[in-house]
C-alpha cells in the first residue's frame, strides 16, 4: 500500500508539471464482472466472478481543445476467475494434492498501469462523448485459491500465478460537466487479456482473463 500511494504522488507531481490546461487528474472506481478462459482440453472455463478497481488517471491533452489524448495512471485491479480442472488423475496444486473434477476459484490482485489513446467529442449540452483503445501493463501482487472440495480456503496460490500479465482496453463512455474543471466519467471497458496468467505446474494450457468495466470517476 505504501508503494501504491508513492506512484499516486509521482503521477500527481508529474501532471502538475505539465500544467491545468494540458492534463486532468481523476478518482476512478471500476466494479467489473471477470472470467478466465483456456485453451485446453484438460481445464474447463469456469464461473465470472465479480471484482473492482481503484485508483489515480491522468489525461494528458495533445492540444487546448482536449479532444485527443493519451490516458494512463495506477490502479490497484482485483479480478480472477473459476476453472476446471478435468484431468483423468490427481494433480499437484500450490503444494497440495487435488482430485480430478476439482474446480478452482482465483483471487487476483494487480497494480495496473493503463497507456490509452483516449478520443473525445465537443460539447453537447454539457457532456462530451469519448472512445478509448490501448494496453495495460499488470504486476501480481497477491493471489488466493479456493477449490470446491475446500482442500483450499483462499490459500496463497502465487506459485501458480505468473508475475506479469497484459491486456488490450477497448471502452467508450462520456463526460458530464460539473461545472469549472470538474465532471464526472461514466463508461464500459472491455480488458481482453494476452499474457497466460497461470504459471502451468501440472497442465499444458493459455489462461488468460477477460473484464467488463464500469468506470466511475471525478475528475478535476
Amino acid at each position: 500500500m505504501k508503494r501504491f500511494i508513492l506512484f499516486c504522488f509521482l503521477i500527481v507531481t508529474v501532471i502538475q508539471t505539465y500544467g491545468q490546461s494540458f492534463a486532468r487528474l481523476s478518482f476512478v472506481a471500476d466494479p467489473s464482472v471477470n472470467w478466465m478462459r483456456t485453451g485446453s482440453s484438460d481445464v474447463k472455463n469456469g464461473k465470472s466472478i465479480l471484482g473492482y478497481d481503484f485508483g489515480l488517471n491522468g489525461d494528458f491533452y495533445f492540444s487546448d481543445d482536449e479532444r485527443y489524448s493519451l490516458s494512463s495512471g495506477v490502479m490497484i485491479t482485483n479480478t480472477g476467475g473459476e476453472l476446471s480442472y478435468w484431468g483423468k488423475s490427481d494433480f499437484g496444486f500450490s503444494e497440495t494434492t487435488l482430485p480430478a473434477l476439482t474446480k478452482i476459484k482465483y483471487q487476483l490482485r494487480y497494480v495496473e498501469i493503463p497507456a490509452n489513446i483516449k478520443l473525445k467529442t465537443d460539447d453537447f449540452n454539457g457532456v462530451k462523448y469519448w472512445g478509448t483503445l490501448g494496453f495495460s501493463g499488470m504486476i501480481n501482487i497477491s493471489a488466493k485459491g479456493t477449490s470446491n472440495n475446500g482442500a483450499l480456503s483462499k490459500a496463497n496460490i502465487n506459485d501458480e500465478v505468473n508475475l506479469f500479465n497484459l491486456a488490450m482496453n477497448v471502452g467508450v463512455g462520456f463526460d458530464y460537466d460539473l461545472g469549472s474543471t470538474n465532471s464526472i466519467t461514466a463508461g464500459l471497458i472491455f480488458q481482453n487479456g494476452l499474457l497466460d496468467v497461470t504459471t502451468d505446474n501440472a497442465f499444458t494450457d493459455k489462461t488468460i482473463i477477460n473484464s467488463l468495466k464500469l468506470k466511475i470517476g471525478l475528475v478535476f
